[in-house]
């Protein structure tokens, strides 16, 4: 991201960017702002700005440690199917050690049940440079739980699905956990600081004061038991099995729109002037935040339903559709950026066979009255064509 990126990202104002121009050539105001700069980042000042927060949540009955994760991985998903989500995997020696005891499944086979801490830092939303907004979410484990996921494939999707099912429940969020993938950078974003408040035994609850502002916390520790049936004791067994279940396709959310072109002549003051509700087109926009390219899908239509599938990530949609559509004539678009698939449909026109509402209606007459003269064949005719146009509107 180039400089000119950097300040629209800001979006000042012209008056705003006049203003820090005109201060930086000031040689006062720049000699302030490296001050201010080597002080921020000095770590002896960054120590002693700790130990103030520590003290002042002492006398607020905490206990405060200030955590840097160090960076381990970083795993991609979405959010409730519209918007993408990245976890960072990190780990910290403040966090406690993992656990493992043994333990009998419902079935009665004896295996170990593991016990893995974590902490979870609140979700953070950025843009990325093409406008689009993400979620990064921090969940912190113990080194000794990432050393041994480092060396087992198996353990490693547990920590996985610790860190997700443990993000879903603090934060109340719905996140994809059958399309999950792990990218190749070791943290995204910026590493953040996070602070981690344990209650004092013995301090009143009561006269706690409200959390400090601008000093974002951590959710406590909190425990997820992972319980592999252990026949063997080895937890591969047990995550060929979970692996499994979590293929199953999710089902993606949609829009659905109706077009229909105006015309002029259907507000004409005439008989034959009346507007079909039927529309023209059908379209149909489908959320797929983690989509890559529209090759790694497969899509089918007919003439009363739409049928997609892809297979990484997993989604598969079964849309019936309102209107018959012509198989033949269609048009899909997929947007890399905002991640959807825009799929067109052309509405079949109405059979006449089958709908005698719609297109040209013979006239019925009197057969009593055929041998009458035109002037009156004419009238009859023009009552009874006066009389199928005003049923056709009821029956609209």
């Amino acid at each position: 991201m180039d400089l000119g990126e950097k300040l629209e990202k800001l979006n000042l104002s012209s008056e705003e960017v006049d203003r820090f121009t005109n201060a930086f050539k000031d040689d006062k105001f720049r000699e302030m702002f490296r001050e201010y700069v080597q002080e921020i980042s000095e770590p002896e000042n960054k120590r002693r700005y700790e130990e103030e927060i520590r003290q002042l949540e002492q006398e607020r009955g905490n206990k405060a440690e200030f955590i840097q994760p160090t960076p381990f991985r970083v795993i991609r998903t979405s959010g409730a199917g519209k918007r993408k989500c990245f976890i960072n995997v990190c780990a910290s020696d403040k966090i406690h050690k993992p656990g493992v005891k043994s333990a009998v499944s419902e079935d009665g086979r004896r295996g170990q049940r593991w016990t893995l801490p974590h902490s979870l830092h609140p979700g953070r939303t950025e843009t990325d440079p093409k406008g689009n907004t993400f979620v990064i979410y921090d969940v912190i484990f113990h080194p000794d739980t990432l050393h041994m996921a480092s060396r087992n494939k198996a353990f490693l999707d547990m920590v996985y699905d610790a860190a997700i099912d443990g993000v879903q429940r603090a934060f109340q969020v719905n996140l994809d956990k059958n399309n999950v993938r792990e990218l190749k950078t070791k943290y995204k974003g910026s590493p953040q600081t996070s602070i981690i408040r344990r209650p004092i035994p013995g301090h009143d609850g009561q006269t706690l004061t409200p959390a400090l502002p601008g000093l974002d916390g951590l959710q406590p520790q909190t425990e997820s038991e992972e319980s592999p049936p252990a026949d063997s004791g080895d937890v591969q067994q047990s995550f060929q099995i979970q692996s499994q279940k979590n293929q199953e396709p999710i089902k993606p959310n949609y829009t659905v729109k109706y077009r229909s072109r105006v015309d002029l002549q259907d507000f004409r003051c005439s008989r034959d002037s009346a507007q079909s509700p039927r529309p023209k087109e059908i379209l149909i926009i489908i959320d797929l935040p983690l989509l890559r390219s529209a090759r790694d899908t497969s899509l089918e239509v007919k003439e009363k339903s739409l049928l997609l599938e892809s297979k990484q990530p997993a989604y598969r949609l079964h849309l019936p559709l309102a209107y018959p559509v012509d198989e033949d004539q269609g048009e899909a678009k997929f947007n890399k950026h905002t991640g959807q698939l825009s799929v067109t449909l052309q509405v079949r026109p109405p059979d006449a066979a089958l709908h005698p509402s719609f297109g040209p209606r013979p006239l019925v007459t009197d057969p009593q009255k055929r041998r009458d003269g035109p002037e009156e064949r004419s009238k009859v005719e023009d009552d009874q064509g006066g009389k199928g146009i005003y049923a056709r509107s009821e029956q609209e």
